[in-house]
């Protein structure tokens, strides 16, 4: 590979270069300076660790997604939903619903400064952005379908309004973390069960799943009920479970990145290519 192609700056006298990532993205370049340093840049890892002192981006990140889930875990309990109301649950979806969003465009935009922009970037060729945009996308439609279970949907209306919504944003969840769980691995498929980053990943994966059997469980039949509750809450509390753990995991991570990068990697911090638009 070009060494033109990839995403940071590689001296012409590097050796040793070794590009890993999942097909077709680059998500770790390891080389030799001339001075004899090993350099290794990995893109995920770099991306978390930035503004890692105090409460950085990706421990606000975390907490986020953390209210959010504990939302979502606490919604589908039926002594919950019955202590209070069918009106105050449905509000308890929405409003973790927005927590998701919120955490989700911190994420976007963590990629977005990675690349070198403010506000807004087209970056293809990072996994990264691909699986935040997908995932804020995802979390549009939940704010959609919570949304409308706040109010009174006629039942012939009630799969176009409230069910496929969430359909497609479980879909957009699903797509985003197996994007993720690659780029953490640098291959579409791996076992590193001695990595915060794999545990996080695949907790985000495992979640998404569950959230996909909700979305299937929640379909309407024609008079207007739910198809399989069971499914559909049980889908939604093992999901959102999945999601606290993941979240509570991801908030000490920029720290953790922050650290164990500084090991392996040369004082300076490989230049990046500006991949965005």
């Amino acid at each position: 590979m070009s060494t033109s192609a990839l995403p940071i700056e590689v001296p012409p006298d590097a050796t040793d270069l070794v590009v890993e990532g999942p097909r077709p993205f680059v998500t770790r370049v390891q080389y030799r300076r001339a001075d004899g340093r090993l350099v290794q840049w990995e893109a995920r890892a770099r991306r978390k660790a930035a503004g890692a002192r105090g409460f950085g981006t990706t421990w606000w990140i975390g907490l986020l997604f953390a209210i959010g889930s504990a939302c979502f875990v606490i919604g589908p309990i039926p002594p919950y939903a019955k202590a209070v109301g069918g009106h105050v649950d449905a509000l308890t979806y929405f409003v973790g619903s927005v927590f998701f969003t919120s955490g989700a465009y911190l994420s976007y935009l963590q990629v977005v400064r990675q690349v070198g922009h403010r506000w807004l970037a087209w970056a293809p060729r990072s996994p990264g952005f691909w699986a935040c945009a997908i995932q804020l996308v995802g979390t549009l439609y939940f704010n959609v379908t919570t949304f409308a279970g706040l109010l009174d949907v006629p039942s012939d209306l009630a799969n176009r309004i409230v069910w496929r919504p969430d359909a497609i944003g479980s879909v957009c969840f699903l797509v985003s973390s197996a994007i993720a769980f690659a780029e953490a691995g640098h291959r579409w498929w791996s076992w590193r069960p001695g990595e915060r980053d794999w545990h996080i990943t695949a907790l985000n994966l495992w979640g998404s799943i569950f959230f996909g059997l909700s979305a299937i469980g929640a379909h309407y039949d024609p008079a207007g009920s739910i198809s399989n509750v069971q499914l559909a809450n049980g889908g939604t509390f093992l999901g959102a479970v999945c999601f606290l753990a993941a979240s509570l995991l991801t908030m000490p991570e920029g720290r953790t990145a922050s650290s164990s990068s500084a090991v392996g990697d040369a004082s300076a911090d490989p230049q990046r290519r500006d991949s965005g638009a």
